[in-house]
């Protein structure tokens, strides 16, 4: 089983638009390991593993046998897990650790009235994301009437690379910033479109970065395209990104970016005066 990647035990990356009360280059002697770990052990349930063993998550964090069964029990016991005696797995308690950001953050209560007013007016689904190492990660959406085969959540996680938003946040990248991302992270390949080659990633995030907005079709799934444009505070600060997600099929490329481009940037553009 591959491991996990773990979080770091001296530096915390912050989304775009975060702030933070401490230097990113926090000393060792100020960090709790053990909390850094309980995290861990929570983010190494996902999709794939919804349920490990003691053995499996001591692998897979790279653990004593010990050490994995004292954090499964400890947050078995607050009600942040539960367990058949054998194999382990999160429960919905967990949730109020994002509810606790999206209540306290107020990007999210500021974007959602905008979003919802482009979906009412496109007809598609929008969302806010941000950049959290390898991934764009989705903190607001607003659904639309129609079904997609991907569905995009608060939450959602999708590869930086493979997604309009997470182009668009890695274009905003200082040079030295986005060549240590290339280095830190592979181009994985999720589709037979899905650039994975990172001197045509780069030319790709010039562009997008020129023009001020990205295009993804079928890069993360197959028949799913993805619009996004930056967006900035007052003072030009990156934020996040705004994007619509719509299916291929519903309409030609060119149509999908005349109709949907001019709108979204006309809500960064509002929302620049709020942030």
């Amino acid at each position: 089983m591959n491991a996990k990647p773990r979080l770091p035990a001296e530096t915390y990356n912050a989304p775009a638009g975060a702030h933070t009360a401490f230097p990113a280059d926090a000393h060792k002697a100020d960090m709790i390991d053990g909390l850094r770990k309980g995290l861990e052990v929570i983010c190494a349930f996902d999709d794939a593993t919804p349920r490990l063993t003691q053995s499996e998550l001591a692998a897979r964090l790279d653990l004593s046998r010990a050490a994995a069964r004292r954090y499964l029990m400890t947050l078995t016991a607050l009600g942040y897990m539960a367990t058949d005696g054998k194999a382990f797995w999160l429960t919905p308690k967990v949730m109020q650790l994002g509810h606790s950001y999206v209540a306290s953050s107020r990007l999210p209560r500021t974007v959602m009235p905008v979003l919802q007013k482009l979906t009412d007016a496109l007809g598609e689904g929008t969302n806010l994301a941000v950049l959290q190492d390898a991934n764009a990660v989705y903190i607001s959406r607003v659904s639309a009437a129609k079904l997609l085969s991907t569905l995009i959540e608060p939450g959602t996680r999708l590869p930086a690379h493979t997604s309009a938003a997470g182009r668009v946040l890695l274009s905003r990248l200082p040079e030295p910033e986005l060549e240590r991302w290339l280095a830190e992270h592979p181009l994985v390949g999720y589709t037979a479109q899905t650039i994975t080659d990172k001197t045509a990633l780069r030319r790709v995030l010039a562009k997008v970065r020129e023009q001020g907005y990205s295009v993804t079709e079928g890069q993360f799934e197959s028949g799913l395209r993805g619009i996004a444009v930056p967006l900035l505070d007052n003072n030009d600060q990156l934020v996040g990104a705004i994007g619509v997600s719509m299916a291929i099929s519903s309409m030609t490329a060119s149509a999908a970016m005349k109709r949907c481009v001019p709108a979204l940037k006309a809500a960064a553009e509002q929302l620049r005066g709020q942030l």
